[in-house]
């Protein structure tokens, strides 16, 4: 029987946690049949520091509720730490304007990234992640370089020989999280089921998962064939 592991990034429980969907990670779990798995500088995001303001305290338990009966697992193997400093080195060396490098990847995410190096010979690693950059970093590294263009007016430059290592991960969306669940039945909604996926992904959409329009008009379509 082959290990699974799917670690989160702040991004993706913020989404669920805005959405009112925490409540669909357990089922989820059950299903997945691996690990769900935090790092520590994601806990931090997600309970530490949400824990000492009154704005996102709420969210903040109800996480370190999902910790407490080990739905989420908090994973520190040894040389996580190592694995992060060369994960953020790498990330944030690739691209750069005027010689200035551009920082693309945050603790947060970068430890995500360097999790799943460490865990991959044994697991077969899911990452979720919302975050646009971090996901085009791994699947179309050569599209972030446009974009950059794009955003700041001007040429950007790009050491491709980096490329390599944030390619090849499997990584998922709070869209589709929301996307599988409904379609396991795990939520409940009033409305045909188009109708439903339409609410289900903007919802994603509007607090923070990475996902256009047109991939929603897909994710519509495939349900309407099914």
């Amino acid at each position: 029987m082959i290990n699974k592991a799917l670690i989160f990034d702040s991004s993706t429980i913020i989404t669920l946690a805005l959405n009112n969907l925490l409540n669909i990670l357990e089922p989820l779990k059950n299903s997945f049949g691996g690990k769900f798995l935090i790092t520590p500088d994601v806990k931090r995001e997600i309970v530490d520091y949400p824990l000492q303001q009154k704005r996102f305290e709420l969210e903040s338990l109800m996480i370190s509720n999902l910790l407490k009966k080990g739905v989420l697992e908090v994973s520190f193997p040894e040389g996580l730490e190592k694995q992060i400093k060369e994960t953020v080195q790498n990330a944030n060396s690739i691209f750069a304007s005027n010689g200035d490098k551009i920082k693309i990847l945050h603790e947060g995410e970068a430890s995500c990234f360097a999790l799943a190096k460490l865990l991959q010979n044994e697991y077969k690693v899911f990452l979720a992640i919302d975050e646009r950059t971090s996901r085009v970093l791994s699947e179309k590294p050569e599209n972030l370089q446009k974009l950059f263009e794009k955003k700041l007016h001007r040429k950007i430059s790009a050491d491709k020989t980096k490329f390599p290592y944030f390619s090849g991960f499997n990584i998922l969306r709070s869209a589709e999280l929301f996307f599988i669940a409904y379609k396991k039945g795990l939520i409940e909604l009033p409305a045909k089921q188009d109708v439903a996926i339409d609410a289900l992904l903007y919802a994603a959409k509007f607090k923070g998962c990475s996902i256009s329009r047109e991939e929603i008009e897909s994710a519509k379509a495939l349900v309407q064939e099914m």
